[in-house]
């Protein structure tokens, strides 16, 4: 699909949201493509009664978060055989996408129709580009899947603030009977929501474990007797959870059958690891490691060599900062703000530290002249200045890595990954620390570092208050573009694809 000239082309204003009748709460399934959301939706079709809906599904609507990689095998099994018993039965189905990189783009409605013949692809903002731009592969954070968060989470409810406002529904996911600590889970989450609401929100109903008891061989035998082919798992092609979300064996199975896919998630690991070593797609254990362990995989292999070898190049500058976290003592001395944790006194603080540090709690850290006034450290944040610094070849950015790196003194190293880095700066033990070094990966990644608007809070100003080195070794290619922050203001803005745009999408995609 031609992304960016379908994406540029002028977009109407949206619609007025869709009235809900008084009286009525319409049901709402969240429609993930895979084996569990798909059974449960024939079973809709099948006995919508027996699930609390209209004879005539008239209250239902099936919504479908586009994140832009989904298998294509996926999106052909949805098209050839889901949509059209939803067209038969003019079930409203709705699919949607980030309308951009930043949550200010809102949210865009890709199709919304009673008569569904075409599955999307892609909006006008994939996750792979997302990630691809912060050179990293999809991660949990606090133990959130931020990836589903912001591609089809954060949709899903801004389109249902947009359509029902203070109105509740219910909605319906797709957890089967093996996967009830999930959903009991998902129901707390909700009661809170509601709770901080003051009013319900929606409600959640997964009906394989409350009506069906169906585990996941039931769904997909169910789902195959019904139409007549097994249906694969449903997941993101750079998944972390692949693993998870199917057997190994599947998986590179899937990878083996999509080679140009399987070439590009490699290409997406290879650069997060070139940046940081430890982020590989599992983790520290790579797709390539696992790829290299069976031989029918080389033809992937072989597409991700080639294809490293046609793609331009640069060289990164990577300095990372590891700054101090807040103790225990720390929490106990400075209550609940603290702006620069560091080895704090004790709580009960010994006659050095009390003729020390006068000024009361907040005053400096300890000189250390009595061992046992220092407290424990802990890790806290760390910050990253990517910046890029020269682009070209594959071949030539090697030659430069290591002509560079001899000029500077810096030390050539070389991970598990086999990426080689000249580092100019080493961490060193404690808090804070700090590294940077030279290395070579695939033109892309943006320059990115955390600013302020204050001169002394930004990376550039703690990287001399840490280092006493001032800004990058070497200089960069271009300006750092400081982007606006990503935040919005009211509700999320909702706006639907026009007439014309959408035909254009089915027409370049057949």
């Amino acid at each position: 699909m031609a992304q960016t000239a379908l994406f540029t082309l002028p977009t109407p204003p949206a619609p007025a949201p869709v009235p809900v009748r008084v009286g009525k709460r319409p049901t709402v399934l969240s429609y993930g493509l895979g084996a569990d959301s798909t059974a449960i939706l024939l079973k809709f079709l099948a006995d919508p009664e027996a699930y609390g809906l209209e004879p005539d599904l008239s209250d239902l609507i099936v919504v479908h978060a586009v994140t832009g990689d989904e298998w294509p095998d996926s999106l052909s099994y949805v098209r050839r055989l889901v949509l059209p018993l939803l067209a038969a039965r003019k079930v409203r189905t709705v699919q949607l996408s980030r309308g951009g990189r930043r949550d200010s783009d809102g949210v865009l409605i890709l199709d919304d129709t009673r008569t569904p013949g075409h599955i999307w692809e892609a909006g006008p903002w994939r996750l792979s580009e997302e990630l691809c731009a912060a050179g990293t592969v999809p991660q949990m954070a606090s133990g959130r899947r931020t990836c589903s968060i912001r591609f089809k989470g954060w949709v899903l409810d801004a389109w249902a603030f947009y359509e029902f406002g203070a109105s509740s529904f219910r909605r319906v996911i797709g957890y089967h009977a093996g996967e009830r600590d999930r959903a009991e889970k998902d129901t707390q989450i909700q009661e809170r929501i509601n709770a901080e609401a003051g009013r319900v929100v929606y409600e959640p109903y997964y009906p394989l474990i409350d009506t069906d008891g169906m585990d996941r061989a039931a769904v997909e035998t169910y789902v195959h007797a019904r139409l007549g082919e097994r249906i694969r798992k449903s997941y993101c092609a750079q998944c972390p959870f692949s693993l998870t979300c199917a057997a190994r064996d599947r998986h590179e199975e899937r990878l083996r059958d999509h080679p140009a896919i399987g070439s590009a998630v490699l290409m997406m690991e290879y650069t997060s690891q070139a940046l940081n070593e430890k982020v590989a797609l599992y983790g520290e254990r790579s797709l390539y490691q696992q790829l290299t362990e069976d031989a029918r995989n080389d033809e992937v292999l072989t597409r991700f060599e080639e294809a490293l070898d046609a793609v331009p190049f640069a060289l990164y500058e990577v300095r990372r900062l590891y700054l101090p976290g807040r103790t225990k003592d720390c929490r106990n001395q400075h209550g609940k703000r603290c702006s620069s944790p560091r080895w704090w006194c004790r709580t009960k603080p010994t006659t050095v530290c009390r003729r020390r540090h006068r000024g009361g709690g907040h005053a400096p850290e300890c000189g250390g002249s009595d061992p046992a006034c220092r407290g424990e450290q802990a890790k806290g944040q760390a910050w990253r200045s990517v910046r890029t610094v020269w682009e070209g070849s594959r071949f030539d950015a090697g030659v430069t890595l290591l002509r560079w790196g001899r000029e500077a003194g810096a030390r050539l190293r070389t991970g598990e990954s086999m990426i080689r880095r000249v580092h100019y700066l080493e961490a060193g033990e404690g808090y804070p620390s700090a590294d940077a070094y030279l290395v070579a990966a695939p033109v892309g990644v943006e320059d990115k570092q955390r600013t302020a608007k204050r001169p002394d809070a930004g990376f550039e100003a703690k990287w001399t208050q840490v280092t006493g080195l001032a800004g990058t070794r070497w200089e960069p290619v271009r300006p750092l573009v400081v982007r606006q922050q990503d935040r919005t203001v009211g509700p999320v803005p909702v706006r639907s694809l026009g007439k014309a745009q959408r035909a254009l999408a089915v027409e370049l995609s057949a």
